[in-house]
């Protein structure tokens, strides 16, 4: 059975492979992929980004909290989140609890992993210094799978910057108070 838990910063020092994997792994899932030349140009919030190759969101999910999805010692996904302080598109939902990435293992999926990592952050299964008055993510028009949880846990979609993220696929910001 997968288990959720809150990963320390030694903790997530360790599952940097781990970490790596998933990433490399789901790259090409995401629109636009992680490495593509076009996600420098996704739009970002004043507390967001940093380089868009793997090493750049490696450092960034191993420096900032995480938790993290275990089949046994195995990490087989993860929600690296941080505190969103300002955000144009999330004017009134901030400060925040940030999702800057969600990722679970393909030969995970469906079985309700994403939502129970969202859960965590809702139920403050978190330490307090990393909870705050909101829970905000970003996603793309298409992917709806994500929105699907999203809409489940009432977060809203307070945000959609048109053809963001190529044309056709919007960028679309969501929200709810905890």
């Amino acid at each position: 059975m997968v288990s959720i838990r809150f990963v320390d910063a030694s903790a997530r020092e360790r599952e940097q492979a781990a970490i790596r994997q998933l990433l490399v792994d789901a790259d090409e899932s995401f629109v636009p992929p992680l490495t593509g030349a076009n996600r420098a140009t996704v739009s970002r919030s004043d507390d967001e980004g940093g380089s868009t190759d793997i090493d750049g969101y490696v450092d960034r999910c191993v420096s900032r909290p995480l938790l993290g999805a275990f089949d046994g010692d195995d990490l087989v996904g993860f929600s690296s989140f941080h505190e969103l302080t300002t955000a144009d598109a999330l004017e009134g939902y901030t400060p925040a609890t940030h999702v800057e990435i969600l990722i679970v293992d393909e030969g995970f999926r469906n079985r309700g992993i994403a939502t129970r990592l969202y859960r965590a952050l809702l139920e403050e299964n978190v330490p307090a210094s990393h909870r705050h008055p909101y829970v905000a993510t970003k996603t793309w028009s298409t992917n709806h799978a994500h929105i699907a949880i999203l809409e489940e846990l009432s977060f809203e979609c307070v945000e959609r910057l048109p053809d963001d993220r190529k044309p056709g696929v919007d960028t679309v910001y969501y929200a709810r108070h905890v």
